[in-house]
């Protein structure tokens, strides 16, 4: 990380590829722990949608060494990154991992997961704030993805 509370545009690319990671891992583990073969197969698929983001943002990383979005006031939008990354419900692989071995029922994960997806919406609204103005239409593309994950989760919750 650059200086104390202060995000460069490479960095939150590079906190987006961590997430997409922590999100295919928790999913590929979900997908073999729980009893639903629907509730299974979403999850794959989720997964194999995460690993696709992560290549997306692999290409943005070049771009968005060369820009540095403007603030209301010095660390504006880095003290707003740290409040998200400070509750998001995934934080780290190892923390879905061991939150997913303490999840006995199906509709746990599926509670889990959209909190997952609603956390990575809010925080590529705040990248695509960052971000340059070129990646503005992935971005767009991306959460309009996410909110899809989000439906086809809550879809799936009301079938259990």
């Amino acid at each position: 990380m650059a200086e104390a509370g202060v995000f460069s545009s490479h960095e939150i690319v590079e906190m987006a590829i961590q997430t997409e990671q922590s999100g295919y891992r928790f999913y590929e583990a979900a997908a073999g722990k729980v009893a639903s073969t629907p509730v299974a197969d979403l999850l794959t698929w989720l997964a194999a949608q995460e690993r696709e983001h992560e290549q997306i943002f692999r290409t943005m990383q070049t771009e968005s060494d060369r820009h540095m979005p403007t603030e209301e006031y010095e660390g504006e939008r880095a003290e707003y990154v740290q409040a998200l990354l400070d509750v998001r419900v995934l934080p780290d692989v190892e923390t879905g991992l061991a939150r997913l071995a303490a999840m006995k029922e199906d509709t746990e994960v599926v509670d889990f997961a959209i909190g997952f997806e609603k956390d990575t919406i809010l925080f590529m609204y705040v990248m695509r704030d960052m971000s340059a103005p070129t990646a503005g239409e992935t971005i767009d593309k991306l959460i309009a993805q996410e909110k899809g994950h989000v439906a086809r989760l809550l879809q799936m919750k009301g079938q259990l």
